[in-house]
């Protein structure tokens, strides 16, 4: 499978190659055809402005009759027709030759490098002309040294032998000027091979391809290049296009050609090889990068494969492990809920001995305290004395009104708390503080207590729960000043405007800071084991939360702790509404 693949894509490549260098070629050849188009017309066009003028010239009368007049009376009025001539058709010279080739008049005739005088018989436009009545020819000139056309027409009467030849010399610098601007290559080769005109003047008189002996005589006779070496300009390849250049080094050419009907002549356009195989190039690459993004993507693809194998085959074990941990677990749990189940009946077991030995406590001393003032009373009386007696039963009143405060507070802990509606917040927190009278006492504890003048405050709750949320946070505090010397708590109902807030505060060790967050949580607690379970503060928050409100406690700046419930206050209607109640 490897080796198909690569050799698709070798395949590929190499097809992909040869389209894009065919593509950018048949483009280039397209682009050469017509700009080959636009200056071979332009060359014709510059060409065949002259082509008609020694035609014209030689049937003049003036002209015939200088190459008839031996005397010369008429040459200086040619030489000024001439020279008028070719000033307003911009041909570069106009002269006329009498048959056997010498020049009598010219239209340079005042000039140092004027014609008149000079033998041109090894010209072809001089012999053709006097052969076939016109002629035409490149060459470099022998007397002035610039290179131009030559074009020529015979001069005499019809029927008769020429006696003379019109010459117009029409030079061609100005397009091969316009070609070098264009920054193209353009050459212009005659029927030789030899460049005569060029976009690049370094190329001129050179051959593109060999010279034939008989060639290079035919040259030499008609003087058509005055001694110019005529040094090979490139080489062609086997694929047709032209190195041009030294020692094989030179740049590579695709050489299009269009041919012309004067003398020959071949028009030349190159096209660098060099940007089509660029172009090639690029297609490559992009085609070895098309190849290589499909390589890493079936590797890629490859791993994820494997890799979503190796998850497969993890997530099988961690889900037989999961299984196994399950099973596991529903056994600790069935393990846990036995246990739970026998702890819950010892925790029973110790609640009831617990609260029997408390309540015996609490209750034995006011009932010892009856017994003795019954007996008392019942001596009294029997002794007929009354006051003493009834002094006696009023105590006894006394210990059983203790007696059903302290039974009022069990059965407190015992009620569930029921639907919200206005509380006397103060009221309950008297109620309270009624309660824990007696233990304020025994602990010789400073209570200072601070209420709002405007009047009770009301809080939307229910009693129980309240009454159950001040008892747990007196206690708190009550248990926190064990053993503190001048204990001291402050109480305080203050007023906001959407909550009445009570404040608890004591001069206690306090709370460490890194207890803080715990201080809510169930079964938390800072007592030693025995003194409490830790649900006093979890309760009074799940109370305070319950009713809308917000618990919140921390450290004193001088030492002790503080708690603070905020309780939502009713409005006045609901207030009056409950009093009528």
């Amino acid at each position: 499978m490897l080796t198909a693949l690569a050799t698709l894509a070798l395949a590929s490549l190499w097809w992909l190659w040869h389209w894009q260098y065919a593509q950018a070629q048949a483009e280039a050849r397209r682009h050469a055809e017509a700009r080959l188009a636009l200056y071979g017309s332009s060359l014709q066009g510059a060409l065949e402005r002259f082509t008609y003028l020694p035609g014209l010239l030689a049937r003049q009368p003036l002209v015939q009759a200088a190459l008839l007049d031996p005397a010369g009376v008429f040459l200086p009025q040619v030489n000024a027709y001439l020279a008028q001539v070719a000033e307003r058709s911009g041909a570069e010279a106009i002269f006329l030759v009498d048959a056997q080739g010498v020049t009598l008049a010219s239209s340079n005739h005042d000039r140092p490098d004027s014609f008149v005088g000079h033998d041109y018989r090894f010209r072809p436009y001089v012999q053709d002309a006097l052969a076939e009545g016109e002629g035409e020819f490149f060459a470099v000139g022998s007397t002035t040294g610039r290179p131009g056309y030559f074009v020529s027409a015979a001069v005499g009467r019809e029927r008769e032998a020429p006696t003379g030849v019109l010459v117009a010399k029409v030079s061609l610098e100005a397009l091969q000027t316009d070609w070098r601007r264009a920054g193209e290559k353009v050459l212009l080769v005659d029927a030789n091979g030899v460049v005569i005109l060029s976009s690049r003047p370094e190329w001129r008189y050179r051959r593109l391809g060999e010279l034939s002996p008989a060639a290079q005589a035919e040259i030499r006779a008609q003087r058509q290049f005055m001694g110019h070496p005529l040094e090979p300009l490139g080489q062609r390849l086997g694929d047709g296009s032209l190195r041009l250049g030294d020692q094989g080094l030179g740049e590579r050419y695709m050489a299009s050609a269009l041919p012309l009907e004067t003398l020959g002549w071949q028009m030349r356009y190159l096209t660098p090889m060099r940007p089509l195989y660029v172009s090639a190039r690029n297609s490559l690459l992009g085609g070895v990068a098309v190849w290589v993004a499909l390589l890493l993507l079936g590797l890629w693809l490859r791993e994820r494969q494997k890799r979503q194998r190796l998850r497969d085959r993890e997530a099988r074990i961690f889900r037989e492990a999961n299984e196994r941990l399950e099973e596991r677990v529903l056994e600790r749990t069935r393990a846990l809920r036995e246990t739970q189940a026998e702890l819950v009946q010892a925790g029973k077991l110790a609640a009831l001995g617990t609260m029997a030995a408390g309540i015996a406590h609490e209750l034995n001393q006011p009932l010892s305290g009856i017994r003795t003032y019954a007996a008392n009373g019942e001596r009294l009386m029997q002794r007929g004395r009354g006051a003493a007696a009834e002094e006696n039963f009023q105590r006894i009143q006394v210990l059983c009104e203790r007696l059903a405060t302290q039974v009022r507070q069990l059965k407190l802990f015992a009620r569930k708390g029921g639907a919200r509606e206005p509380v006397d917040l103060r009221g309950r927190l008297d109620f309270v503080l009624e309660l824990l009278a007696e233990r304020l006492d025994k602990q010789e504890v400073d209570l200072t207590m601070r209420f709002p003048e405007a009047g009770p405050p009301w809080v939307l709750g229910d009693e129980v729960r309240i009454e159950q949320l001040l008892t747990n946070l007196l206690r708190n505090a009550l248990d926190a000043l064990r053993g503190v010397e001048a204990p001291r708590l402050e109480v305080a109902i203050e007023e906001t405007p959407s909550h009445w807030v009570v404040s608890i505060r004591d001069n206690g060790p306090g709370i460490p800071e890194a207890l803080l967050d715990k201080l809510f949580d169930p079964f938390f607690t800072t007592k030693a084991v025995g003194d409490g379970l830790g649900l006093g503060l979890f309760i009074s928050f799940g109370i305070v939360q319950d009713l809308g409100g917000r618990l919140q406690a921390g450290n004193n700046r001088t030492g002790g702790a503080w708690f603070r419930a905020e309780l939502p206050r009713v409005t006045a209607q609901a207030t009056d509404e409950t009093r009528h109640e």
